[in-house]
């Protein structure tokens, strides 16, 4: 074999290892099982705060069954005068867009009405510190959902408030933009993804804890967070 023979065999070597890594993620994710439908969301689950999740769905207001409504792809901002909502699935782009609602009010808003079922984590934690730089309270009112990032908002808050009624949970996260990227390196975007969620809720002053619910809990479930456990892990004030 040539001197230049065995460089070139083993960058073959390295990319045909790539592919391969490539092919069995995408593998993995084309066996994943079926959305659930939205009577699943109400199913009885073996473990009581375990549930499946859909982001794109959320409950009908006032209701404890199947009945479902469409969940906005991305934030949609309402609300007036001291109070403005945050409706949907938290999209790129989103931090940037609530800077300049915030800018264009002029009044600064006091509360931040929370609905939304998760989504961009890095969009979640811009928000968030947005939120408490301006002071505000965050709340999740009855009928509200706060899923996977959205409690990252919630955190936000000076003061934070969930209704009775209203649904708080948390689950594994998707920190790396490549599903295609070696598997060392995937490790290595978890890490630091969870490294810097900690620390954010540890500026928010929001127990590190909630972090090990998240983590405990697949992709495609949702950990539901109850009053007691809200209020030990300081993600709600309510009571302090």
């Amino acid at each position: 074999m040539s001197a230049e023979a065995a460089p070139r065999r083993a960058i073959w070597a390295m990319l045909i290892l790539q592919v391969g890594i490539g092919a069995a993620l995408i593998g993995m994710d084309l066996a994943r099982p079926a959305p659930p439908s939205p009577a699943d969301l109400f199913a009885p689950a073996s473990v009581p705060q375990m549930r499946p999740y859909r982001p794109d769905l959320r409950p009908a207001p006032g209701t404890d069954g199947p009945q479902m409504r469409p969940m906005p792809a991305r934030l949609e901002f309402g609300g007036e005068g001291a109070r403005v909502t945050l409706t949907g699935q938290i999209a790129a782009g989103d931090a940037a867009r609530f800077s300049a609602l915030l800018e264009q009010r002029g009044e600064r808003p006091e509360v931040v009405g929370l609905d939304s079922s998760g989504g961009v984590v890095s969009e979640a934690l811009l928000i968030g510190r947005q939120i408490r730089a301006l002071g505000a309270a965050t709340e999740v009112e009855a009928g509200a959902v706060c899923l996977s990032a959205c409690p990252y908002l919630l955190a936000g808050g000076v003061e934070r408030r969930v209704a009775e009624g209203g649904l708080v949970g948390v689950h594994q996260h998707y920190f790396g933009e490549n599903s295609l990227l070696p598997a060392f390196l995937a490790v290595e975007d978890v890490q630091r993804g969870q490294a810097e969620v900690m620390r954010y809720l540890d500026e928010m002053g929001v127990d590190p804890r909630l972090m090990m619910h998240g983590m405990e809990t697949p992709a495609r479930e949702i950990y539901m967070l109850d009053a007691a456990r809200l209020a030990e892990l300081r993600l709600s004030t309510d009571g302090a």
